[in-house]
């Protein structure tokens, strides 16, 4: 009777984690949405240079769901160095549709050649991480980053009513003081659904996993945006030498925005591995 109902239980592969296509497919459409929206509105390097670390972001997400599903296809429990070169490869794909983008929207103008492999360099760094172990806390980081990002892209769409709502007077000091309250609540708000959500996949994943895949995962999203903000200053230096050249004050709006991004990255890290500590927490003290 126990050998039947064996027979009958679906095994769980821990190379293959549950709904990995899922996130690749959403991680994909939002490469896609940030792209379109960069398409058209990229008018020059400095622009570029802004919205270089908003491309880097989707393009790490998508190339560590790409290389989750080319290690669990291609190189299940093989050893490091093999899921290394798997991942890379299942990234690649994903850097170079990127990198198409990007050109697409800035095709004209100094260092595009330098800000397309920046950009192509993004897709394998985000495969390369399908070489951690366990890999479904990597697929779950990744459906969290998706969330993430999706609810950035719907705060951007929304952006001039919320920062309304959150006391913009049309005045300059109290539109930066709204646009100040608006990102830091919205990194809030990313970071703990991130976390809940990256605590949901694991959790339905099947799999017996030590605690700290919980934490891992759910501060993936912010480790991915602290990565971004990093290749993108790295891929926009060239960019803001050559707009210091044409503009001191644009060069300077290009600088401020770093301590942004990583401010955001640090609250989407802490956020999400805090909430998804605590769930796990939670569920080892009832068990």
């Amino acid at each position: 009777m126990t050998a039947k109902r064996a027979e009958l239980e679906p095994s769980v592969d821990a190379w293959r984690p549950g709904r990995a296509v899922f996130v690749g497919g959403f991680a994909l459409v939002l490469l896609f949405l940030t792209l379109f929206s960069a398409f058209g509105h990229v008018s020059g390097a400095a622009v570029a240079a802004l919205v270089l670390p908003g491309v880097l972001t989707p393009t790490l997400i998508a190339g560590a769901a790409a290389g989750v599903l080319a290690v669990g296809r291609f190189a299940p429990g093989a050893d490091r160095r093999g899921r290394l070169i798997h991942g890379a490869l299942g990234g690649l794909p994903v850097g170079l549709l990127a990198m198409g983008g990007m050109i697409a929207a800035y095709h004209s103008g100094p260092s595009v050649a330098y800000v397309a492999a920046t950009v192509a360099v993004s897709g394998v760094l985000g495969g390369l991480l399908a070489a951690a172990d366990p890999i479904s806390a990597i697929a779950a980081g990744a459906a969290a980053g998706v969330l993430s990002c999706g609810i950035g892209l719907l705060v951007a769409y929304f952006q001039n009513d919320l920062v309304n709502l959150f006391g913009n007077q049309e005045t300059v000091g109290s539109m930066a003081d709204a646009a100040y309250r608006l990102q830091f609540t919205t990194s809030i708000v990313a970071g703990i659904a991130a976390g809940a959500l990256a605590f949901g996949y694991l959790r339905r994943s099947g799999l017996a996993l030590p605690w700290p895949a919980y934490p891992l995962a759910g501060a993936l999203p912010g480790l991915l945006t602290l990565a971004a903000a990093l290749l993108g200053w790295l891929g926009g230096l060239p960019l803001s030498h050559a707009v210091a050249k044409e503009s001191e004050f644009d060069a300077a709006i290009i600088a401020s925005r770093l301590p942004e991004q990583v401010n955001h990255g640090l609250i989407l890290l802490f956020a999400g591995a805090f909430v998804a500590m605590i769930l796990v927490g939670r569920t080892l003290r009832r068990s």
